[in-house]
């Protein structure tokens, strides 16, 4: 009975996200280039879906995020330069299982001195 509750435990694993950069609610003195999004995972690269909003909660991207070819746990948005204050990364992303993984996480890039 226990290996039968192990295995549909397994079974229903879905792609989390592992890491970010920038991270979660990281304070940056440099504004990023991109953003990086890594995954527990494989997810469905032409599925996935990253943008990035301001403190007004207006997307400054309009690009789609890429599969990072070595990687295929990870991806890759670039975007535009971005000024001081506090952004959003919105992801949504699709486990090789067919689970949609949909969250927010928010940094803030400091005045510069």
């Amino acid at each position: 009975m226990l290996s039968l509750l192990f295995q549909a435990n397994s079974v229903m694993a879905h792609a989390t996200l592992v890491k970010s950069d920038p991270p979660r609610r990281a304070s940056l003195s440099i504004p990023p280039k991109q953003i990086q999004l890594w995954f527990n995972e494989k997810i469905e690269g032409s599925y996935a879906s990253v943008a990035v909003l301001d403190s007004n909660k207006k997307s400054i991207t309009d690009n789609s995020p890429e599969v990072v070819s070595d990687d295929p746990k990870s991806v890759v948005l670039n975007i535009p330069e971005i000024e001081s204050g506090r952004y959003t990364v919105q992801y949504r992303v699709m486990s090789v299982d067919g689970h949609v993984i949909e969250s927010s996480f928010d940094f803030s890039v400091k005045n510069k001195m």
